[in-house]
């Protein structure tokens, strides 16, 4: 008969460890459950975050999930993030405690952004432009571009793992973007960046992006945008990128080297920049050679061109631009940007660009606000055209003041008024301020209306520069064309209409304070009569803008210190069509004496 011998040390000490093991892997889930989620909550509330969960659970071997995730800011009930299911796997970081996270899941989500700011077309010059000058950048724009930077130089080659699917951005209920898969995954050469989605706005843009970022720091990849084209249907805008990224992330610094290209269709961009921590501060510099019209139209969609489809260009070009956004020194910014021309002609106009028109009597097509077109003749068959010498020279040079002080010296763009923009839009935090020219107005308002679009920006960049230096039109004419075709009011374009739908008075005639009245409604004309009260008087602010305006007159010498009114004493009599519309008033206001010489 075989007896049993009882197992060894060694066999039970393993038989023990085996049983740990398997306690381990049923009981540490739930004991650890509770630690988890409260290290999740004191991170999140250390970020002024609050979230809330239907169902976490914690797996062997260190994977956490969360159902029905919501996060939202302390100080707002409206949530942040919104995610049906999040999955976080940890892995140990050598001999660390403190375990990092090896991979991300993120399943049917919705971000939520803050509302932003929109420009103020109140008046385009006001009092406290100058007033914020030397200021820091709002606190918003601080930490919105901290928070760049510092994503910017994450050790981009030891990032978690991403999976993410079904993801909205949206700002307040309008949505921005929609994910449909993005992933970051690591290889041995690097780590690969692949997304696909939409773009959502006045039309839906497909996208597909796909970069991979080497050992090495070279950095290839490619990305599509699909944009629909009511002709053609949808055609793609394609930018393929080949140069070096590096990470110094003792100093700071992200760094795109020189001889970094981006291939946009048919056009090669030269690209060098940095962003530093420090400010943060961003760095840019871009440079293509040899353009011609041709290549480009055969590079951008349609849909993106507009009417620059069939703008006809003999010869090429040369472009340079850089900005240097220090957001710490909010009017230390910079900017440049500079075409060179090589044998620059315009040739035949098309139906849709009847530039050479302007150089004489036309009937031009204005277009509105929601796409609404209106035609004026320019011309003497139009008893309401001025020429430019029977135009009030306080109404050309108030008008000028406010809208382009500088539309004397510069070529279609102001790159000063770029700078002062951009410095006075960080400081507050929103689009406050504009840097649009007459010029840029003009084309807007004669080829292309008001979309609030980037490409419909970029149309009315080019065709500033083309009206400033292919069409010999001069200074002169290109202001006489924009005085007599401006919206004033409901049906409203040009300055005699104006002069005559309220103050039943030649263009010619008008005096300061009537000037001054004119010309703080030109930015807004929908919402003039808000600059009056029910009586028709003016209002307290809309005589401090006015004032304003005089006193900048001064400063660029289109008007006599003397003849500065102060805002109280400033009034306007309504006596044509407009003054129908308010109460009729027991004692009426004369205007400003009109004898006065005007300094020039």
């Amino acid at each position: 008969m075989t007896t049993l011998e009882p197992p060894s040390t060694r066999v039970r000490l393993a038989l023990f460890a085996f049983a740990a093991l398997v306690a381990l892997a049923v009981l540490l889930p739930g004991c650890l459950g509770p630690i988890v989620a409260s290290q999740l909550r004191a991170q999140a509330h250390a970020r002024g975050l609050e979230p809330h969960w239907d169902r976490l659970a914690f797996a062997w071997p260190l994977r956490v999930e969360l159902r029905g995730l919501v996060v939202t800011h302390m100080d707002s009930e409206t949530p942040f993030v919104n995610a049906a299911r999040v999955e976080v796997s940890l892995a140990a970081r050598g001999l660390s405690l403190t375990p990092r996270i090896a991979r991300l899941v993120l399943e049917r989500a919705q971000v939520t952004l803050p509302s932003g700011g929109t420009e103020d077309d109140t008046t385009a010059v006001r009092e406290d432009d100058s007033a914020g000058a030397g200021g820091p950048a709002s606190p918003r724009v601080r930490a919105a571009a901290q928070q760049l930077a510092d994503a910017l130089l994450l050790p981009a080659r030891r990032l978690p793992e991403l999976r993410i699917s079904g993801l909205d951005v949206q700002r307040g209920d309008s949505l921005l973007a929609r994910l449909d898969a993005l992933t970051l995954t690591h290889r041995s050469g690097g780590v690969q960046f692949v997304a696909t989605g939409v773009i959502a706005g006045e039309h839906r843009v497909p996208f597909d992006v796909a970069l991979e970022w080497r050992t090495d720091d070279r950095l290839v990849g490619h990305a599509a945008f699909h944009v629909p084209d009511a002709r053609r249907g949808e055609t793609a805008l394609e930018l393929r990128v080949d140069g070096r990224v590096a990470q110094d992330r003792r100093d700071g610094v992200l760094r795109v080297a020189e001889g970094t290209h981006v291939q946009l269709g048919r056009a090669d961009l030269r690209v060098v920049g940095e962003v530093r921590r420090a400010g943060p501060r961003l760095l840019l510099a871009l440079e293509v050679d040899g353009l011609t019209a041709r290549e480009v139209q055969a590079s951008l969609p349609p849909a993106v061109l507009g009417p620059l489809t069939d703008l006809s260009v003999r010869g090429s070009w040369d472009w340079r631009a850089s900005v240097d956004v220090n957001v710490a020194q909010p009017d230390s910014v910079q900017f440049t940007a500079a075409v060179i021309p090589h044998g620059l002609q315009l040739e035949a106009d098309s139906p849709r660009l009847r530039i050479s028109a302007l150089a004489g009597p036309f009937v031009a097509e204005i277009h509105l606000p929601k796409e609404r077109v209106v035609t004026r003749e320019l011309s003497d068959a139009n008893p309401h055209f001025r020429t430019l010498d029977r135009i009030s020279p306080l109404l050309r040079y108030a008008l000028l003041t406010n809208e382009d002080g500088g539309f004397y010296h510069h070529r279609g763009f102001n790159a000063d008024a770029i700078e002062l923009a951009m410095a006075a839009n960080l400081r507050s935090g929103s689009f406050k301020r504009g840097a649009g020219t007459i010029t840029m107005q003009l084309a807007r308002n004669l080829f292309l209306g008001h979309q609030r679009t980037l490409s419909r920006k970029g149309q009315e960049v080019v065709l500033a520069w083309v009206l400033e230096h292919l069409t010999g039109l001069s200074k002169d004419r290109l202001l006489e064309v924009y005085l007599n075709i401006i919206e004033w009011g409901p049906e409203v374009h040009g300055a005699d209409e104006a002069a005559h739908y309220y103050f039943d008075k030649d263009a010619a005639d008008v005096t300061l304070d009537e000037a001054l009245f004119l010309t703080v409604v030109v930015p807004s004309p929908s919402h003039w009569k808000n600059r009056l009260d029910a009586g028709g008087e003016l209002r307290p602010w809309a005589r401090s803008q006015m004032a304003f305006i005089a006193r900048k007159m001064v400063s660029r010498g289109w008007l006599a210190p003397e003849q500065v009114p102060d805002a109280e004493a400033l009034h306007v009599h309504l006596r044509g069509p407009a003054a129908g519309l308010f109460a009729p008033r027991d004692s009426t206001a004369t205007g400003r004496a009109q004898g006065e010489a005007i300094r020039i």
